[in-house]
């Protein structure tokens, strides 16, 4: 009689995996490949430059510039340059206030888990600077 070789754990939540993805619905496979284009398409003439700043980035360089603002305006209207200043000081605590409204978001973020265990993902290794920080992730690692 052939003895039953009983399956890990680990093949266990795989097969738990692979039936989990086979019983996905043809539709919503479907869908998912409409979502995601294959091949990125190209944009040309003015509308292929986008400037996009984080919101409290762009909250912070607003400020500045209202507050260079006020300045340049002072002589002219001193009513004008104290509102520049006013609004260039809310534009300034704005990301402050906002984080508090969120909640205690202040500690640290608490490590992805799965199954129990936490999952330590490598950095992104886009462009020189983040070779360097995969290295250092690396030797870290090491012992």
């Amino acid at each position: 009689m052939p003895q039953e070789r009983r399956s890990s754990r680990l093949e266990e939540q795989i097969l738990e995996i692979l039936e989990k993805a086979e019983r996905e619905p043809r539709w919503r496979r479907w869908l998912r490949r409409l979502r995601r284009p294959r091949f990125p398409v190209p944009r040309r003439g003015l509308h292929s430059l986008h400037l996009s700043l984080p919101g409290n980035t762009a909250l912070l360089a607003g400020a500045f510039l209202l507050a260079l603002l006020a300045v340049l305006v002072r002589d002219w209207s001193r009513t004008l340059a104290i509102v520049l200043a006013i609004v260039s000081l809310l534009s300034f605590f704005a990301p402050v206030v906002r984080q508090l409204a969120r909640g205690p978001g202040w500690g640290p973020d608490e490590p992805r888990r799965w199954r129990g265990r936490d999952i330590v993902l490598p950095p992104a290794r886009r462009g020189i600077v983040g070779w360097f920080r995969y290295q250092w992730w690396r030797l870290r690692r090491r012992w």
